[in-house]
């Protein structure tokens, strides 16, 4: 169990959870379980001592693999699971940005994660591992937004908009339109599925497909790509890019 998605996985199953139940018992819904478990996100830090309350181990252990390992014992599996509800009261982004607009430098002592992926595939697909490998700077329109992330390119499907090596920087709360260039995460088809992601342009969403266009397709592949509406977890715009 070397990553603390294994270590929930193992636990919710050590309880006789499955992932559904997980998600009940802590207010969330079973895709966020999915993606713990598939190590494409982390649970927040100040959702690590009620998880463990519901898996029934040490918050530490939970976190980092180290300290006091939940007991394998029957009478532990066992016992009665005490439910606990957690809900928080989402955070409202700070300011951002000032009117009328004004100048202002990067600031040397900000900074956003970088999310580290598995090497690209068909159609740029790459796959987060739930790890940040690093900060980088955080871009002006970026400070105090909660959740705010980067992304490093992989592969040249994007070019000549995206270049290989590149990071671009994705504000998660922005409404998206079409032309814009989104991070996108969607589902596989079992619980276990590995989540992928692209990083595309947006073209369009209906009830039942969403429309994305690729700058530079591989051999075999086209400039349109389609995905059913309910296989979509996440639509998240890309609002800065450069190479570092």
């Amino acid at each position: 169990m070397d990553t603390i998605g294994d270590r929930i996985r193992a636990r919710r199953k050590a309880v006789g959870l499955t992932q559904q139940g997980l998600a009940e018992a802590f207010g969330i819904n079973r895709v966020s379980v999915t993606l713990w478990e598939n190590n494409s996100t982390a649970p927040e830090r100040n959702k690590i001592v009620p998880l463990a309350e519901i898996l029934q181990c040490e918050p530490e252990w939970l976190l980092t693999g180290q300290g006091n390992a939940p007991e394998e014992t029957e009478a532990g599996i066992t016992r009665r699971l005490r439910v606990v509800s957690v809900n928080p009261k989402p955070k409202k982004p700070k300011p951002n940005a000032s009117f009328p607009p004004r100048w202002q430098q990067f600031p040397g002592d900000k900074s956003i994660p970088l999310r580290g992926h598995i090497a690209a595939g068909a159609n740029g697909r790459f796959i987060m591992n739930g790890q940040d490998i690093a900060q980088v700077f955080c871009p002006p329109g970026l400070e105090g937004v909660e959740g705010a992330y980067a992304v490093q390119v992989d592969g040249r499907s994007g070019e000549p908009r995206f270049f290989h090596g590149e990071t671009a920087w994705v504000n998660p709360h922005l409404k998206v339109r079409q032309g814009d260039d989104v991070v996108v995460q969607i589902l596989g088809d079992n619980d276990d599925d590995e989540v992928s992601s692209y990083l595309k342009r947006f073209v369009s969403r209906s009830g039942d497909t969403l429309r994305l266009y690729q700058y530079n397709p591989g051999e075999g592949e086209t400039h349109e790509l389609e995905f059913p509406a309910e296989k979509v977890f996440s639509v998240h715009k890309v609002v800065f890019h450069a190479m570092l």
